[in-house]
């Protein structure tokens, strides 16, 4: 599972190259089950909360706490659930107020266990003093387990200026 969490960051964050890209040339039918977009939007929405009310058990409970945990960040990537978990643990230490807006959230199943999910992403970040506002685009994997929808992959890309 871990080498379809990284396929799938790689091929979201690098995209395909233009001449490869086909487009499709009839009716695009969403193969992706109702109850996957159900169920990945609303951990997608319990994500968003645990950042707002800077909840480190509300979001430990969202990822997997094992190797196949992905999170590329600021131009670093993490593997594993202990370096994924300092980084949540510093970026909740570090913020007074954390404000999440998600727009044209997009779920795609992969396969009865595996979805990602595409958003753009507005964040504001103060720290009492100061608030940081970042724009851009929210990639998250999902792999599903007996618990629910677990995020194995984030990725957050951030607007360019201009």
């Amino acid at each position: 599972m871990r080498g379809l969490a990284i396929a799938l960051l790689v091929a979201l964050t690098t995209g395909c190259p233009r001449e490869k890209a086909s487009e499709p040339t009839g009716p695009v039918r969403d193969a992706t089950p109702k109850e996957v977009i159900a169920a990945t939007r609303g951990a997608i929405e319990q994500w968003r909360q645990a950042y707002e009310v800077r909840s480190m058990d509300a979001l430990s409970k969202l990822y997997a706490h094992d190797l196949d945990v992905v999170v590329v960040t600021d131009g670093l990537t993490l593997i594993g659930w202990s370096s994924v978990e300092g980084l949540l643990n510093d970026r909740l230490a570090r913020a007074k107020d954390i404000h999440i807006r998600l727009k044209e959230i997009q779920v795609r199943a992969v396969s009865a266990g595996a979805a990602f999910a595409v958003a753009t992403m507005s964040r504001e970040v103060g720290d009492g003093v100061t608030t940081v506002t970042e724009n851009g685009t929210l990639t998250l994997v999902f792999r599903k387990d007996a618990t629910g929808w677990l995020i194995v992959g984030e990725h957050y890309s951030y607007k360019r200026p201009g």
